[in-house]
């Protein structure tokens, strides 16, 4: 994956490239507008200083107040060629000419301080006149210089400007209008996109994700968003699954106490009744009523040990021993139950000390139930396998047996609350809480308590952490 720019660079690009393309059209727009002037205001203002432009067959109509503007002069020759009108002030020349003389007055040579243009013409009368323009080099230059006393040469100045003037805020407009476009593609878009998904998940539709292209700083807010929105989703999800749990237990809470309830209702109404008359028979009954009510007791008081393990505010008290030894006495304590019922009891504990911070009483009942299960769920002529092993940060302790094994559709829930195997539904069939209660133990010294099948053995294996754990 390509490391992604980031949006300091990306902003910084842009705004060179408008700067650069504002200046391109600032430099565009000057070489325009000094086009344009060159275009309208030296052609209108060169008919006023050429001869042959101001011409008039009546002299007095001669306009020479642009070359007066610019201290020149115009001179009427007559066929003679000797001046018999002049307009302006003559600062250079004879008052009669000869046709060399004439001549040399337009050659552009540097020591010639004058510009001169000549136009022949006929009076009214039909005489031959020649009028020449002279003009001081000083005050206009082959580029041509403007007269801004002129209010016709200000009126197309300033109109100049302004259409120049004009075509740039157009220019700057389209340029601010690209740019913006740009800059919200690569960044309001991805903001809005965040803004969405923030209230989709407002909104309680936490599998929605954020899915955009752009910078690393937009980047990286996406990826925490889709994280955050993936945690938010498995919490609900686990919450969904804990409340359908809870549903689940109070079902099986009531029926599991409505069942032997009404069965010690109805033999203490039989009783109470007179219906058994017979000594035995009451005694039957009374001792049938007797492990009804254990069983009811047991039954509460697992619902009341697993409420407490579930609350992260429980505490446990532990303290480091040698859980070798403590191994070794549950060996010792189950040993006759499984002789007694022909079951063959191998266990594997090592000799030396197994120092690990423990709570003797709640593992005990942990360990007890893995145990009291294979006990309980499997035929005569069993093995069973207690086995502890040392690690370097882990304790193992496993409880396996080769019995009837626990059926393909309980494995992934035998930990759950209240999951039985069929052949143990009945009425010391166990609370359907032992390994819950074990499970939620194990958890609370830190460790993890597994389900493993193979080769026909279904072992149990509870890991503790050598190290105390909270």
């Amino acid at each position: 994956m390509r490391r992604k720019s980031k949006l300091f660079g990306m902003l910084l690009r842009n705004y060179i490239m408008f700067s650069l393309t504002v200046g391109a059209s600032v430099i565009l727009l000057l070489l325009f507008f000094v086009e344009r002037t060159n275009d309208w205001l030296p052609a209108q203002q060169m008919s006023l200083l050429q001869a042959g432009e101001i011409v008039r067959s009546h002299t007095a109509d001669i306009p020479s107040e642009s070359i007066e503007a610019l201290h020149g002069w115009v001179e009427i020759l007559d066929e003679r060629l000797q001046v018999i009108e002049l307009k302006g002030i003559k600062q250079d020349g004879p008052d009669a000419y000869t046709e060399r003389e004439l001549n040399a007055l337009f050659y552009d040579m540097k020591e010639n301080p004058f510009y001169t243009s000549i136009a022949p013409f006929r009076t009214d009368n039909g005489q031959v006149r020649y009028c020449v323009v002279r003009l001081p080099k000083k005050n206009i230059k082959a580029g041509f210089t403007l007269d801004e006393g002129t209010p016709e040469n200000q009126s197309i100045f300033w109109g100049t400007l302004a259409e120049t003037g004009l075509l740039f805020l157009v220019l700057f407009g389209i340029n601010v209008y690209v740019y913006s476009r740009l800059t919200a593609t690569r960044l309001t878009n991805p903001l809005r996109e965040i803004a969405a998904g923030i209230c989709s998940i407002a909104g309680g539709r936490y599998h929605e994700r954020l899915r955009f292209e752009a910078h690393y700083e937009l980047a990286q807010i996406q990826e925490s968003f889709n994280v955050m929105a993936e945690k938010l989703e498995k919490a609900e999800t686990e919450k969904r699954q804990l409340e359908e749990s809870k549903q689940r237990m109070l079902v099986h809470i009531s029926h599991d106490l409505k069942t032997p309830i009404t069965t010690i209702q109805g033999y203490a109404n039989a009783l109470q009744l007179g219906m058994i008359e017979e000594e035995a028979k009451k005694q039957r009954t009374l001792n049938l009523i007797h492990d009804k009510t254990k069983l009811v007791t047991e039954l509460i008081d697992d619902v009341f040990e697993l409420s407490k393990l579930e609350s992260p505010d429980y505490p446990i008290v532990k303290e480091a021993s040698d859980l070798a030894e403590f191994v070794r006495e549950m060996a010792v304590a189950y040993y006759d139950l499984f002789e007694e019922r022909s079951f063959v009891f191998e266990y594997d504990i090592p000799a030396q000390e197994v120092s690990v911070p423990f709570n003797g009483k709640l593992l005990y009942r942990a360990v007890s139930n893995l145990l009291a299960n294979a006990l309980k769920y499997n035929p005569p002529g069993t093995h069973v396998r207690l086995t502890l092993a040392d690690g370097d940060e882990m304790i193992r302790i496993e409880a396996a047996d080769n019995g009837v094994g626990i059926p393909d559709h309980l494995r992934d829930r035998v930990f759950d609350a209240f999951v039985r195997g069929d052949a143990a539904r009945k009425s010391d069939g166990g609370t359907g809480l032992g390994l819950t209660i074990a499970r939620h133990i194990v958890e609370k010294h830190g460790g993890q308590l597994r389900l493993h099948v193979d080769e026909g053995w279904t072992r149990f294996e509870l890991m503790l952490p050598k190290a105390a754990s909270s």
